[in-house]
């Protein structure tokens, strides 16, 4: 049995569940004085892959959340959590801890399991984000943010990059949408972990030996709706696409017996405070 921990945690993607303050603002909260604290926590379920790479999704719990005092903030967004330590309208910037899942040995694709499992990883590191708002439309912001992190529990001793675009629009008084655009960055070790079909593995699991090196992982693409339902509650829904690429695509834990199309739904409940 999978922990409960990896499902309660799973999450979608930095914008896809998680929206905090634009809940707020689709919901026409009055405006926070310049320090208040005020946060948004949101339940629901998921519709994801097995495991990176795999063919087939599973539907599992999850929760999100965040608090902000002034622009500053503390959110758990998925399997990650994020501090901004700027009070800026303009600039973030801040430490990243991230869990990364390995795979178990209650995955559905035999070959796949063969192979053995791979413990969850820790890895940390830091973010910063550019944004500006009206940009485009009255109320609407964009946002670049880089993060970088390495592995610290030893699982695969590699280092992630990733740069996310995203636009925020607010459609009425009640309906607020983000898309999100992202490329993933991922070194060799990384891609040796989870990629690599060794000698041995390829004996065990019938899959060809293969040697996978990093680059580019993966690009991704996702759109978020907000809804309020009343002065606290929203409606929140998602849709993402991810398409593995290079060695990460070409390894045959993806391309004999996963998939390198990765898709991800889901819905919840917001409630903001």
């Amino acid at each position: 049995m999978q922990s409960y921990v990896k499902y309660f945690l799973t999450g979608f993607s930095a914008t896809a569940l998680l929206l905090g303050a634009d809940i707020a603002m689709a919901q026409e909260a009055p405006q926070p004085e310049k320090n208040e604290i005020r946060g948004t926590v949101v339940g629901g379920i998921a519709w994801l892959p097995e495991y990176e790479g795999a063919d087939k999704n599973q539907v599992i719990p999850l929760v999100a959340a965040d608090i902000y005092w002034g622009e500053r903030y503390i959110a758990l967004d998925g399997t990650s959590l994020r501090l901004n330590v700027l009070n800026s309208s303009t600039f973030e910037i801040g430490p990243v801890a991230n869990l990364t899942f390995g795979r178990d040995d209650e995955i559905e694709s035999t070959s796949v399991r063969a192979l053995g499992q791979i413990d969850d990883a820790y890895e940390v590191g830091a973010f910063a984000a550019i944004k500006a708002r009206s940009v485009l439309a009255d109320g609407d912001e964009v946002k670049l943010r880089l993060e970088a992190k390495s592995d610290v529990s030893d699982v695969h001793d590699g280092w992630l990059a990733d740069a996310t675009l995203s636009y925020r629009l607010p459609l009425g008084d009640r309906l607020m949408v983000v898309a999100d655009t992202s490329v993933r960055f991922a070194d060799d070790e990384y891609a040796g972990t989870y990629f690599t079909v060794t000698a041995a593995g390829a004996a065990a699991s019938g899959l060809p030996q293969f040697q996978a090196e990093g680059g580019i992982k993966d690009v991704g693409v996702s759109l978020t709706a907000a809804y309020a339902l009343g002065d606290r509650w929203s409606l929140v829904g998602y849709a993402g696409y991810r398409r593995l690429l290079g060695d990460f695509a070409d390894s045959p834990v993806v391309e004999t017996a996963g998939n390198a199309d990765q898709l991800s739904a889901g819905i919840g409940i917001g409630v903001r405070f």
